[in-house]
Formats: C-alpha cells, sequence, structure tokens
C-alpha cells in the first residue's frame, strides 16, 4: 500500500466484550467486530477493480501498482449492507476539496439517492493533494459521515433500515476535479456470536473453530486433535487469543 497499513487487516478483528464463563460455568455470549467487505486496491499497475466486490468504473478506473485505485468515474459495491450498525472507512485523497458526503456516499440497493433529512454537523470539506480518512458510522436511523474523525453531517433516512450500497464518486470534488486516488475501503460490523464451546482433549478442531479456556476464547490456526497438555495458551502454534 502506498499510504496506509498495509491490506487486508484480519478477517475477524474480535473485540470481546463478554467472554469466558459466569459463575454457574455457563459462557458467556461474546460481540466481536467483523469485517465484512475490505479492498486495498494492491493489484497490478493497470488492473482494474474486482468485479465480486465493485460495479460501474471503466477504462478511466485502474489500480496504479502502489496500492492505490485511480478513479475518475463513480463506482459502487456489488455488496449491500443490511446490518443493524457498523462502520466505513477510506482513505481518499482527492483532487479537488468535495464534501465527504459525496466522496464516500450511500445509496439505496437499487442505486438511487437515499431520501431523508440532512444535518450539517462541521465543514465537510478538506485540503486538496493530502490523504483523509472519511467515514460513515450507521445505525437503523442515522448515517453520521466523518473527515479524520471530525464528525461533519448526519443523514436521517426516510425509511428506516433499509439496504444500501458504497458509492465513491470523483464528482463529489467537482466537475472539473481531478481524479480521486482511494488507498482502501473498509466496512466493519458488531456482532453478537454463540458462546464457544469449552477446550475438550482428544477433540479433532478445524482452522477458524472457536473455544473457551480457563475465562479466555481462543481461535484455532491449524487442524489438529487436541491432546492432554495442548490447551490454548500453553500451545500458541494451535491458538490465538481472541
Amino acid at each position: 500500500m502506498g499510504h496506509g497499513a498495509r491490506w487486508p487487516p484480519p478477517v475477524v478483528a474480535a473485540a470481546v466484550v463478554l467472554a469466558g464463563l459466569t459463575a454457574s460455568g455457563v459462557a458467556h455470549a461474546e460481540t466481536v467486530s467483523r469485517t465484512v467487505f475490505g479492498d486495498g486496491f494492491d493489484g497490478a499497475r493497470g488492473a482494474g477493480v474486482d468485479p465480486a466486490k465493485w460495479s460501474g468504473g471503466s477504462w478511466d478506473t485502474w489500480q496504479d501498482g502502489d496500492g492505490n485505485l485511480v478513479l475518475d468515474s463513480t463506482l459502487r459495491t456489488v455488496t449491500t449492507f443490511s446490518q443493524s450498525s457498523g462502520h466505513v472507512s477510506a482513505r481518499i485523497r482527492a483532487g479537488d476539496a468535495g464534501p465527504a458526503w459525496k466522496l464516500l456516499g450511500v445509496l439505496t440497493a437499487d442505486g438511487g439517492t437515499v431520501p431523508g433529512r440532512f444535518e450539517a454537523l462541521g465543514a465537510g470539506t478538506t485540503s486538496v493533494r493530502d490523504f483523509h480518512t472519511y467515514a460513515v458510522d450507521w445505525t437503523r436511523t442515522s448515517f453520521v459521515w466523518s473527515v479524520d474523525g471530525q464528525q461533519v453531517l448526519r443523514l436521517t433516512p426516510a425509511t428506516v433500515g433499509q439496504p444500501f450500497r458504497l458509492a465513491l464518486n470523483p464528482g463529489g470534488g467537482g466537475r472539473y476535479s481531478d481524479a480521486l486516488l482511494v488507498d482502501s475501503v473498509a466496512v466493519t460490523v458488531r456482532l453478537t456470536v454463540a458462546p464457544a464451546p469449552a477446550w475438550k482433549a482428544f477433540t479433532t478442531y478445524q482452522v477458524g473453530s472457536r473455544v473457551s479456556y480457563r475465562g479466555s476464547t481462543y481461535r484455532v490456526l491449524q487442524v489438529h486433535t487436541a491432546l492432554p497438555g495442548w490447551q490454548p495458551g500453553l500451545v500458541p502454534a494451535l491458538f490465538q487469543k481472541i
């Protein structure tokens, strides 16, 4: 990547809110942050976008070989997002100052404008020629845009909880603005997952499975059949604490 941390981040960035065992020995449920969409644009110079992730764009939308996407026409996610809440983050360098809600936009599932009430929260433009972090935090009843951590706009949709798509829009910088340079896009959501089962010897574990042991939750890193003494925390090659 040319300007940020290397993509991809872990597919699941677990932030355990409730974990381990209750006094009665029953495991709590866990709330985790999960990346459900991401693109670091690490393709070869001249490569197009991944059609499994994006629609739109054309010959003037291409990857520069340094971890960035050069965007001269609007791009939309193939995926629609219907989770009750989540966070979108994109590192963008705009060729001209433009409002955050246009550079990183939200659309209805059929690609239309999301109707609703807009409320300005702060300045929505940025200095040109620098990368900035544009973000959208959504719930069932609102979309809130921020630039470099500073909230700039709230949209209260007319219809709550409707699925939506994301859009990258170079027109956000004005009709004659230069192309956008996009370093990365990521979407994370918070999910409540079922309790992890307790670790047991002589159990066959698959990669990615979750187990609990002594109040902590672990992810299985390698396929194996557990033997006595192979408990999570004692064999780091087999388990990763989350």
